[in-house]
């Protein structure tokens, strides 16, 4: 249940935490989002002194957005049918009981979770080249969901 303080201008990033991912989140995205004056968090905010579940709740109680990165993780019964790692639809799930702005990407091929399909939810290529397009529709995403007030007759 979110605590009735007003939400700060933040964002929680689920992610799965392995080589293909970081750079993704831990440098481009963290500092894309920090730049437009956002605080970022994912679970490596998560303080110590605490069981983790709980305290990365807390960190998306505290967030006014959620972002969810579904990446080829695991395969299934290697039939090209892949699926995030378990921390990212619980994550998700978190961010929905809270009645947050949900935004996901999914590398095309994984399974989405069928809580997400009714939210901001929307195919990306994993891959540097394609990181341009990734940030412009990021910033269109969070101008939808009113979590980014910028003025472009661009965008």
């Amino acid at each position: 249940m979110t605590s009735g303080k007003p939400k700060r201008k933040s964002i929680f990033i689920s992610y799965a935490d392995d080589e293909k991912n970081r750079p993704l989140v831990e440098i481009l995205l963290r500092r894309f989002l920090t730049e437009l004056g956002f605080r970022v968090y994912t679970f490596k905010d998560a303080r110590s002194d605490n069981i983790l579940q709980k305290e990365i709740s807390r960190l998306i109680d505290e967030c006014s957005g959620f972002l969810a990165f579904l990446t080829k993780d695991i395969e299934e019964d290697s039939v090209a049918n892949w699926h995030p790692r378990g921390n990212i639809p619980s994550e998700i799930a978190t961010a929905l009981a809270l009645h947050h702005n949900v935004i996901i990407y999914h590398e095309r091929g994984v399974s989405i979770p069928s809580n997400t399909k009714s939210y901001y939810c929307r195919p990306f290529v994993n891959n540097p080249n394609s990181y341009g397009e990734l940030l412009i529709d990021l910033v269109k995403a969070l101008k939808n969901q009113n979590l980014l007030h910028i003025q472009s007759s661009n965008l």
